[in-house]
């Protein structure tokens, strides 16, 4: 996109053209206003002071803007970031999104919203300030006014105690009176004198300050509109997976964009686990399978043990009945081959 950023010394014309016209009316009625100066030197002098510190703080912000201005300028003309320019103060997280986005020619809207974002918090931080300004001279003007106030009040309270109403001359009386008004009068002079001042500068400040919002607003707009082209562009470019999640961050605002990134990381560490936790629970039924497998065999054998040790008992009781019954046997042969000796030896 080509079109060309509007020049910020334009609105600082408009502010030197207010200042003249203040100034001319100001020299039109300097006996009036120097006499209602003098009403309280000190207060006055203050607000003046303040304001003249609030037009110097507005012409500098406005300035602040021309060099800016300029390098987005010289960036929209060459297509490319001069490295020995200086960077830029209100444009840094520009400068930084396009040196990074120069890599591969995209810009996400996540990352243009954050960008604008960061410009026009620079910007509402110096309108702030000028805010405060106005408001300063306005509690000023206010602050003379009540001081002047309690002066006329306490003041004439004063003469109205001091006459003396039963002295019979007549003009004596009122010479006293008319010298006792001039306390109260100076105060008057002060609570009027201060609200002169104090509004008149914040009307000042205030046109200026309207002008600085217009060229910061007519520059952030600028800005915003050569970035939504670059970031369209971008996402046009873009195919795939990225493009789903350039389109969803187009449809949300970037706290709901990296809410749902966020989501969807989560959900995906999730899978990861329960996928490893899978894997795990599968290795532990195998391991249980040959555990109990292996304690199967471990009851097979302990059966077969004991079914050979009944068998080795029953054995043994086969063995020994057996040799019961040779015993009988031999001890019964024996007792008739006895008895048949004992016989053949009483027959000799």
């Amino acid at each position: 996109m080509k079109a060309r950023m509007t020049d910020p010394r334009s609105y600082m014309l408009r502010m030197v053209v207010i200042l003249a016209v203040t100034l001319i009316i100001i020299g039109l009625l300097f006996s009036q206003l120097a006499s209602a100066f003098s009403g309280n030197l000190a207060l006055n002098s203050v607000i003046v002071a303040t304001a003249l510190i609030g037009v110097a703080f507005i012409f500098r912000q406005t300035w602040r803007l021309v060099p800016e201005a300029k390098w987005l300028s010289d960036i929209q003309k060459t297509n490319t970031i001069s490295q020995s320019a200086p960077r830029p103060v209100l444009l840094a997280t520009v400068h930084v999104m396009l040196s990074d986005a120069s890599e591969d020619g995209q810009l996400s809207a996540l990352s243009l919203r954050s960008v604008l974002d960061g410009v026009a918090a620079r910007l509402d931080e110096a309108r702030e300030i000028s805010r405060y300004f106005i408001g300063l001279l306005v509690f000023l003007g206010l602050l003379g006014t009540f001081w002047g106030l309690l002066q006329t009040i306490g003041s004439v309270g004063r003469v109205v105690g001091g006459l003396d109403l039963s002295s019979t001359d007549f003009d004596a009386m009122m010479s006293q009176l008319r010298n006792g008004l001039d306390a109260p009068l100076a105060g008057m002079a002060t609570a009027f004198s201060s609200s002169l001042f104090g509004l008149s500068g914040s009307l000042v400040i205030g046109f200026l300050d309207l002008q600085l919002g217009q060229a910061m607003g007519r520059f952030f707009n600028e800005v915003e509109d050569w970035l939504s082209a670059f970031a369209k562009f971008s996402d046009q470019t873009s195919s795939g997976s990225d493009g789903g999640q350039q389109a969803l961050a187009q449809g949300l605002s970037e706290e709901g964009a990296r809410a749902m990134i966020t989501l969807a990381s989560a959900i995906d560490a999730a899978q990861r686990d329960r996928t490893e936790q899978t894997r795990q629970i599968t290795n532990l039924n195998t391991t249980l399978a040959v555990l109990s497998e292996q304690m199967a065999d471990d009851r097979r054998l302990r059966e077969q043990l004991a079914q050979l040790n009944i068998q080795i008992q029953q054995l043994t009781s086969s063995l020994d009945e057996k040799a019961r019954l040779q015993q009988e046997t031999v001890s019964t042969e024996l007792r008739a081959l006895s008895t048949a000796i004992v016989k053949l030896a009483g027959k000799k």
